[in-house]
Parts: structure tokens; C-alpha cells; sequence
């Protein structure tokens, strides 16, 4: 044990007098840095200005006078997404995600608002984050920090001097580990704790979620450790460990995510906007309309509800039930074809699981996003909200003129004490337990990396002690 940790001690000393390590560390760190700045910066103008505008809305909206309730309802109010205090360690895809939809009777309109569009400068910054930093500039750093910690040792003849001396191939694996992978926890340690600190500044944080969050981290972190140091132990100088490790860096943090992702686009193809839009009109026509073709039938319908045989006659507002009609046949069109819509970018994140049998990379992504409530299902989870509390607003509205428009229907006007009433959309994203539901494979899919990783890493220590008898 004391020469296990002797070894560990001078590998650890030899990187910190390593110049290319520590330039590398340093510039490792104050990108982390500099993109948490970033991201708390887009992060916190984004709050201040859902607050305004939610203010503004409200505002707008009990101020807007005696009105029938129908009109109301596609005067309108906005529903706009929160973004959480994690966000700021993952952006995830909230800068191509809409932020707002808004809630008008009859019609599910699409979430708009997309950050990007803001810009004034056209860069991948929405990329630009802490996670960004984990997931490419850390895999490379530890490829440079593993490449020669075990070839470096061939090459100056110390090897054979270790091995001799008492400790065993496996034991001088572990120890090569253990030195590699305290250093890649040190700085990605030092990068995570920054990061915890801006999101707890930049509003409340489940302790719980970010402690998940950092394990994935530190899951992957320790797979990257364990490969690299396996392509030490089988390359025959630190210049050819390092060309390898490069490579596979291209291929499984650069190549595999973007191929994946061409890979589940092609396999589960969504509609353009257009073909989406024309089917939901070809569907809304297909259905009785209760103020056209169906009105008749509806109006049968009504009067039978009612015990009348004129529509005169009904102690309720025939046209207030009218529009809660078309809003019941309408729901059902787009629950249908949204429910296709969600299904098809379900089925392309099961393909893009499949990437993750080449690289780790992809799991953890879905694994990052997802706890920072930055990915695609929280992002339908606002937008199922959204709709659902638009629905209640619309039924809200129509029962008020149901009740009190019986004989004048859209001549009766409400006044400001129904739009108090009405209540702002607060959205409630994902619950943890929820979350995770969503993400055991791809945390088995992580753990079987590692597995087979640190498995790989120790049944090299029997190549190394055969090659250097």
C-alpha cells in the first residue's frame, strides 16, 4: 500500500509540474467559468423578463372593460415557461424551444418565443454552458492527463522497475486510476462546485436533482478515466496513447451525438409545420361543426337536454354551448395529432439511445437535460400545460355566457370581476421521481459503460505483466 501511494503521489506531483496539463486545466477552468457566467446572465434576463411581461399581461388583461366572454377568450392571455435554477448548469434546448404560447379559444397554437431568435450575434451559444465543458473539453484534458501515465513509464524504463519492486500489474493499474481520476475529480470537482454555487444564486435548487446531476457527471467522468487509462497500458509510447485517445474523442464526443442525432431524424421523421398544420385543418373539418353543418343535430341535441322545443326557449345561451362544443371536437383533433407529434419525438429519442452503445455521451446528455429541466419532455410538459389550463380559461369563459347570456348571447358582456377570476398560468414542471422514471436506460446504459470500462482497464494489467517479463 505504501508504494501504491507512492506512486500515486509522484504521478499527481508529475502533472502539476507538467506545463501542457496545467495550461490545459487552467483554460479547462476558465471556459467553465465563462460559460456559467454566460448562461447565468441569459438565465436571469430571462426571469426578469417573464416576470415583466406576466405583470404586463395581467395587467392588459383585467383592464380590458366590459366584454362578452367569448371575445375574451380570444382576446387572450400568454402562458410562459419558467426556466430553473439548473438550467444554468445545462441550457439544454431551451434556446430553440419556444417560451410562450398563447391561450386562444379554438385554436392550440405552438409554443414561439425561442430565445435564439433574440440574438444579435449568430453563434452556437445556446452550446456554450458548464455541461458543454464536461461533456468535450474534459474528455479531452483527461486524454492528455492518461495518455502517458502508464506509456511514459515504458519509455523511461521505470515500468519494469515497479513491477519488479513488488507490485503487482493490477495493483499498478489501480494506482494509475486512482491518480488520473483524482486529478479529473479535482478540477471537474472545482468546475461543479462553481457551477452548484451560480444556480443556487440564480434561484432555488432541489438539492436532490443537482446531487443526481453531479453523479452522472462523475459516472462518465470515471468512464473517460478508465478507457484512457486502458489505451496507456496498451500503447507502446505516450505520443501514440495520445493519437489513439485522440481519435476516439473525435469519434465518441464529436461524431457519435451528431450522427445519432441525422440517424433518429431519418428513422422517425417529423411533419414540416405546414403538412402538421394542414392536417389538424383537414381533421377540424371533418367533424359536425355545431354552428354549420351540425347545427341542426346540436340544436336537436340541446333542446332534449332541456325539455324545450324552441331554442328561444332555453334558460342558457344556445351559442355559449355552441363554442363549448367546437372547443370539445376541436380538443380532440389536436390531442390526436399532437399525441402523434410527441410520439414521433419520443421515437427519435429511442433511436438516439441506440448511439449510446458507441458513445457514453448521448445517455448523459439525456441524463443532463432531463435533470436540468432543459430537455424535450419538459418542454412538452409546458406545452401540455399550457393547453390544459387554455382549455380551462376557454371553459371558464363559455360557462359564464352560458349562464348569464341566455337571450343574448354574444350582445351579454362581462365585467372586470370574471377576469379576476381568471387565474395565470403557473407551470409545474416534472417532479424528480418522474424524471428519473424517464431515465433508467440511459442510467444503465452508463453503468454498463463503466463496468466494462474499468474491466477493460484492469484486464490490460495482465498484457502489462506479460509484455514487460
Amino acid at each position: 500500500m505504501n508504494i501504491l501511494a507512492a506512486i500515486i503521489a509522484k504521478d499527481v506531483r508529475e502533472l502539476r509540474r507538467d506545463r501542457r496539463v496545467v495550461v490545459m486545466a487552467l483554460l479547462v477552468l476558465a471556459l467553465g467559468m465563462t460559460a456559467l457566467a454566460t448562461s447565468f446572465v441569459r438565465i436571469s434576463a430571462h426571469e426578469a423578463d417573464r416576470a415583466a411581461t406576466i405583470a404586463a399581461d395581467r395587467e392588459t388583461w383585467e383592464g380590458q372593460g366590459a366584454r362578452n366572454p367569448h371575445s375574451a377568450a380570444h382576446f387572450s392571455k400568454w402562458a410562459f415557461k419558467p426556466l430553473t435554477a439548473e438550467a444554468v448548469l445545462d441550457p439544454g434546448i431551451a434556446a430553440y424551444a419556444g417560451s410562450a404560447v398563447w391561450m386562444e379559444a379554438h385554436n392550440r397554437n405552438p409554443a414561439v418565443a425561442r430565445p435564439i431568435d433574440d440574438q444579435t450575434v449568430i453563434l452556437p451559444s445556446g452550446d456554450f454552458s458548464l455541461a458543454w465543458v464536461l461533456q468535450v473539453l474534459m474528455p479531452l484534458l483527461v486524454a492528455v492527463i492518461a495518455a502517458s501515465s502508464v506509456a511514459r513509464e515504458r519509455e523511461r524504463g521505470t515500468l519494469r522497475l515497479m513491477l519488479a519492486s513488488g507490485v503487482s500489474a493490477a495493483g499498478l493499474v489501480r494506482a494509475k486510476l486512482a491518480s488520473v481520476g483524482a486529478v479529473t475529480l479535482l478540477l471537474g470537482g472545482a468546475i461543479s462546485v462553481i457551477g452548484a454555487a451560480a444556480a443556487a444564486k440564480a434561484g432555488p435548487i432541489d438539492p436532490a436533482r443537482l446531487a443526481v446531476w453531479l453523479l452522472a457527471y462523475g459516472v462518465f467522468l470515471a468512464i473517460v478515466v478508465a478507457v484512457a487509462v486502458a489505451v496507456s497500458l496498451r500503447a507502446r509510447s505516450s505520443g501514440q496513447a495520445l493519437m489513439v485517445l485522440a481519435g476516439l474523442w473525435l469519434f465518441a464526443i464529436i461524431l457519435i451525438p451528431r450522427a445519432g442525432a441525422s440517424v433518429a431524424e431519418y428513422a422517425a421523421p417529423a411533419p414540416t409545420s405546414e403538412r402538421f398544420w394542414a392536417d389538424v385543418a383537414a381533421a377540424k373539418a371533418a367533424y359536425p361543426n355545431p354552428f354549420d353543418a351540425g347545427m341542426e343535430a346540436f340544436g336537436a341535441k340541446v333542446m332534449a337536454q332541456y325539455g324545450v322545443t324552441r331554442l328561444e326557449d332555453l334558460p342558457v345561451s344556445f351559442g355559449g354551448l355552441q363554442l363549448e362544443e367546437d372547443e370539445r371536437l376541436g380538443n380532440q383533433v389536436y390531442d390526436a395529432q399532437f399525441g402523434a407529434l410527441f410520439g414521433v419525438y419520443e421515437r427519435q429519442r429511442g433511436w438516439l439511445r441506440w448511439a449510446s452503445l458507441a458513445s457514453p455521451l448521448p445517455a448523459l446528455q439525456n441524463i443532463s437535460m432531463a435533470l436540468s429541466g432543459t430537455d424535450m419532455p419538459h418542454q412538452i410538459a409546458f406545452q401540455q400545460q399550457a393547453e390544459a389550463r387554455r382549455r380551462a380559461v376557454v371553459t371558464q369563459l363559455n360557462t359564464d355566457l352560458i349562464k348569464n347570456g341566455a337571450g343574448k348571447d354574444f350582445d351579454y358582456l362581462a365585467g372586470p370581476q370574471l377576469w379576476a377570476e381568471v387565474e395565470d398560468f403557473a407551470f409545474a414542471p416534472p417532479s424528480l421521481g418522474a424524471t428519473l422514471a424517464g431515465l433508467w436506460r440511459e442510467a444503465l446504459i452508463l453503468l454498463g459503460w463503466l463496468a466494462v470500462a474499468v474491466m477493460v482497464a484492469l484486464r490490460s494489467a495482465r498484457q502489462l505483466s506479460g509484455s514487460e517479463q
